[in-house]
């Protein structure tokens, strides 16, 4: 008998997505389950791809031409039975391939595999070279492999070669047997371990066996503290008595201590607050945490939950976590931003203790992996995280929390483009648990959902302890253009600054955009310096006197002279956070200030940092761009000071009101959410516009009833759905054709089999930025319904594209109302 493998496999891309036959090697059997990850040969090349074991059978004869499975990775490499079903529904939902699915639930580096080469076995570095006297690349190659004197991993030799030189000369260097190729499974990080110490006897034996002399009462003090304890770190013991791992060590020899490796986790670092107080619930916060109490545990249930800012929906989140946990169930929160996640988790830790595990970019390997692991075995039940941590392997779930639920971030912008909304909705009927989305200004799609009733829906309208919202200044910056170019900081805002310096009041200052200025140009000519790489503008950065691009990363010097004209009429245009602060500076002397945006929070603990110092008081002013606009909670901040209100409202997107609204009323929430009264100043050249006033007022409802509106006449989403595909190749004419094609495909989709969806193609057409990392793009769309049929549509799209040999080297990706492009 033969055992058969059906495996998911990362090479094939989505035209031959299936499960491929390997033949399990008998020393691997045991571990070939379903789930598990696996590294196996696949293609013509019989390159090694990784993938995971969709079903195992029996067979009495071996296939004609099977291959082997080359490795199975440990268990905590592998899916449960709920990890391959959501799999399997996100393949379809988000047209990817199954292993690009599942790929989402595994914890980072739990697998490693590394290339190595060396020279042939009794070969001289002399005579390898002579080989190839006349290839510079391939005698670079040997002369590292005899200088290493030992395999040497693929990632050495990248370091000197580009990748496909690289390539070249290791395939020509095998087939001529000059070196010999080995491949290396090995673990991801490992179980991080300390020693734990006991006493081997009774405290007054193991002091009087010890020897008296140099030291005698340090080591007494030493066994009189680990005494005191069932076990402690050998660490702690040298932190608390002084005494050096050398002296704890000769006791162990000597038989007077025990020693026992033991396990422990990498956490995030939490700085300690006050102990939780007692919750105390407002009126309206207890009416609503017994109104979503009683949707009961039993069966999936979704609510929306709208609070103005400042309303206490953390505390009803913690209140409704405690009941969940009470229950025997567990919960997850999930947050749109990383700077969001340090003050939660410091209020999740007080009352959650060690139940919290958190999961975002900004762990360490790690610490992820532990964090993972701590969940995995239940030592955690509360999960707090960023976007993909909806797929932390919680078991028991009985709520889930979507905090800012409308924000754009909770959708992924690269292939599998999930929706972290959609797959909490997912885990909630699979663990029949409640979803919770909260927000001060939810999505539209979402308001209309519960206006339909597909929602419950609760409210808080007043902030806690009914602290007044903030006073709103709308100050037009038309008659400050009248007279001259204007300040970047209002004569209003300037007012409203002065006065909380003065009083030693804290204010916030918010500019979606980064950098010193938004663009260069020439007075002259007109000439305006451009990314090579992308159809955008560079933007100047005075920190470093470059300009660069925040979309590939590109940069160059700043130029002295006009490189077309060759004039000296550079001038900058626009402001971003660097200038902002330069203004600042310059117009009050002194002046303390702290800039959150892409630049000064490179480093994993920058956000930490960052908000910790302006928490403590060290900096008058916190700069930023729209990480600082939510979720963030000050005693001290009064004065909110938002600089371009324009700046996203003109975009063109039919979102563009909608985000425009949100950051506003969000960032305004910043101010006056304690005792003393909040201000907010918004500085705009559009104080008419029925946006800006509603913000203003932080009237979410008349904004709802105005933007509904306009969504119907748009046929935007919650009315239909925005059907999008993008294609990108390094030809611009081959990149046109392909999606001209696409079109008529899609027309003729319309025509034939799926004439029930026909609608209008819209495309090709360029999107905002064409030109993005030398890919030339090109985008065809309609509008139609989110439903089985439509998906199916553009998965055989996308299988026709794939297929096309016309198409090689071109990429299409298909998205449902998409956030960027």
């Amino acid at each position: 008998m033969y055992l058969i493998a059906k495996v998911a496999v990362a090479g094939a891309v989505i035209s031959i997505d299936k499960a491929y036959d390997y033949l399990v090697p008998p020393s691997l059997e045991e571990e070939a389950q379903r789930g598990r990850r696996v590294t196996a040969p696949f293609g013509r090349g019989n390159q090694l791809t990784d993938g995971f074991i969709l079903e195992t059978e029996q067979r009495e004869e071996k296939p004609r031409g099977i291959k082997a499975l080359a490795h199975i990775f440990g268990p905590e490499a592998a899916l449960d039975e709920e990890g391959l079903s959501l799999a399997g529904t996100l393949r379809r939902r988000y047209f990817c391939t199954f292993f690009e699915a599942a790929n989402l639930m595994m914890p980072p580096g739990v697998w490693s595999r590394r290339t190595y080469y060396r020279l042939a076995p009794g070969l001289t570095v002399e005579e390898a070279c002579a080989r190839w006297e006349n290839d510079w690349d391939a005698q670079a190659v040997c002369q590292t492999l005899g200088d290493k004197g030992e395999a040497v991993a693929e990632e050495v030799l990248k370091k000197s070669l580009s990748a496909a030189a690289l390539k070249r000369v290791c395939k020509a260097l095998l087939q001529d047997h000059t070196m010999e190729k080995t491949v290396r499974f090995d673990g991801g990080p490992r179980d991080q371990t300390i020693r734990i110490l006991r006493l081997a006897m009774p405290l007054s034996q193991a002091v009087a066996a010890l020897r008296r002399g140099k030291g005698y009462e340090k080591r007494v003090e030493a066994l009189e503290c680990i005494a005191g304890f069932q076990g402690i770190p050998e660490k702690e013991v040298c932190y608390l008595t002084g005494i050096p791992q050398s002296a704890l060590r000769r006791m162990e020899q000597n038989g007077l201590l025990s020693c026992q490796m033991e396990e422990t986790f990498r956490r995030v670092t939490v700085s300690q607050g006050e102990e939780a107080p007692p919750l105390l619930l407002e009126p309206e916060q207890q009416k609503v945490c017994e109104g979503i109490q009683a949707m009961g545990l039993q069966q999936p249930g979704a609510a929306l939950l709208q609070g103005v800012t400042g309303s206490g929906k953390t505390q009803v989140y913690i209140k409704l976590i405690q009941w969940a946990l009470e229950q025997g169930r567990t919960a997850m929160v999930l947050v749109p931003e990383i700077s969001l996640t340090p003050q939660l988790l410091r209020r999740f830790c007080a009352y959650f203790k060690e139940d919290v595990a958190v999961f975002h970019s900004g762990l360490t390997p790690g610490q992820r992996y532990d964090e993972y692991k701590r969940v995995k075995t239940g030592k955690a039940r509360v999960v707090l995280g960023t976007r993909s941590a909806v797929f932390a392997p919680l078991d028991h779930i009985g709520l889930i929390i979507l905090d800012e639920e409308q924000e754009w971030t909770y959708k992924s912008d690269v292939t599998p483009r999930y929706h972290a909304r959609e797959v909490a909705k997912y885990r909630c009927v699979h663990h029949k648990a409640l979803l919770l989305l909260g927000s001060a200004t939810p999505a539209m799609e979402s308001r209309f959902l519960a206006e339909e009733g597909k929602y419950r829906f609760f409210r808080l309208d007043h902030r806690y302890r009914n602290i007044p919202l903030p006073r709103v200044i709308v100050d037009d910056l038309r008659q400050q253009l009248r007279e001259g170019e204007p300040d970047i900081i209002g004569r209003a805002l300037q007012q409203e600054l002065e006065h909380n310096l003065q009083k030693g009041e804290q204010s916030v200052f918010f500019l979606n955009r980064r950098g010193n200025s938004r663009l260069v140009t020439c007075v002259s000519c007109g000439y305006i310096p451009q990314c090579e790489n992308c159809s955008v503008a560079l933007t100047y950065h005075s920190k470093n006197g470059r300009l660069m691009c925040h979309h590939c990363g590109y940069s160059q010097p700043m130029p002295e002279k006009c490189p077309q004209c060759g004039e000296e009429h550079l001038r900058l245009v626009g402001f971003g956070t660097q200038k902002v602060q330069q203004e600042l500076e310059s117009k009050f002397p002194g002046i303390q200030i702290i800039r959150m945006d892409a630049d000064t929070t490179v480093q994993r603990t920058s956000h930490e940092k960052l908000l910790d110092a302006f928490g403590r008081g060290e900096a008058h002013v916190l700069l930023g761009t729209q990480m600082i606009a939510k979720g963030l909670d000050f005693d001290n901040v009064t004065l909110v000071g938002v600089l371009d209100a324009d700046l996203s409202l003109y975009s063109g997107d039919y979102r563009a009101g909608e985000r425009t609204f949100s950051l506003l009323t969000q960032v305004i929430g910043r101010a006056g959410r304690r005792e003393r009264e909040g201000r907010a100043v918004i500085q705009t050249y559009t104080p008419k516009n029925p946006v800006i006033l509603a913000a203003a007022a932080q009237d979410y409802d008349s904004f709802y009833d105005y933007e509904i509106n306009v969504r119907q006449a748009l046929l935007a989403p919650p009315f239909a759905h925005v059907i999008s595909f993008l294609l990108s190749g390094e030809n611009q004419e081959r990149t046109l054709r392909s999606a001209q094609r696409l079109a008529a495909t899609l027309e003729g989709c319309f025509w034939g089999p799926y004439a029930a969806l026909r609608a209008p193609v819209l495309g090709p057409a360029p999107p905002a930025i064409q030109v993005l990392n030398r890919k030339y793009r090109y985008q065809v769309s309609f509008r139609g319904k989110d439903d089985a049929v439509t998906r199916r549509l553009v998965m055989d799209i996308l299988r026709a594209f794939y297929g096309d040999s016309a198409n090689r080297g071109i990429t299409l990706v298909a998205d449902i109302d998409p956030y960027s492009l």
